[in-house]
């Protein structure tokens, strides 16, 4: 007797939000590093924006951090380059300030957040309120919110973005 056992991933709710850093500066990540060490998001680091488009047409992204420079491209022009293939991902651009702000705004990015940036700052980008992360956490079998972050980063950490780079 042989048993087939199909799986249709749009059947499958994902607990885990997929979250994609469009920076070529790793380093400045590793609170959300550790989170994704976690089990808590799906992180994911591109240096340019051609990478990262690749990237978009292989995995289903629920948000963008997208920094003003990138190894070819401004981050305006990424956002803008984005367009349709985001879907109903969020996308934020990373900076401070007025001009930060206009700029965002102008390239169709829904916030702008500044470093360090937070799991917290995640949570308000995707908009998903407290009752929902706590149902789909239940479901994956972790307690307490996905904001949660371990209170130190080891080289650990350090060591997989050196190894993502590479």
């Amino acid at each position: 007797m042989v048993i087939k056992a199909t799986w249709n991933a749009d059947q499958v709710e994902r607990t885990t939000p997929n979250v994609v850093v469009v920076d070529p500066q790793f380093d400045a990540y590793r609170d959300l590093a550790a989170s994704a060490r976690s089990g808590r998001i799906g992180l994911h680091f591109r240096s340019s924006g051609s990478q990262a488009m690749k990237l978009a047409r292989h995995l289903d992204i629920d948000a963008w951090l997208v920094a003003a420079e990138l190894d070819d491209m401004a981050g305006h022009d990424f956002v803008e380059l984005l367009g349709g293939l985001r879907g109903d991902a969020k996308v934020a651009m990373i900076g401070a300030g007025l001009a930060a702000s206009r700029s965002a705004q102008e390239a169709g990015a829904d916030m702008v957040v500044s470093q360090p940036i937070t799991v917290a700052d995640l949570e308000e980008l995707l908009g998903l309120p407290a009752e929902e992360r706590s149902r789909r956490l239940a479901a994956k079998g972790f307690v307490g919110s996905w904001a949660a972050l371990p209170v130190s980063v080891g080289a650990a950490v350090v060591a997989l973005a050196v190894l993502m780079i590479g």
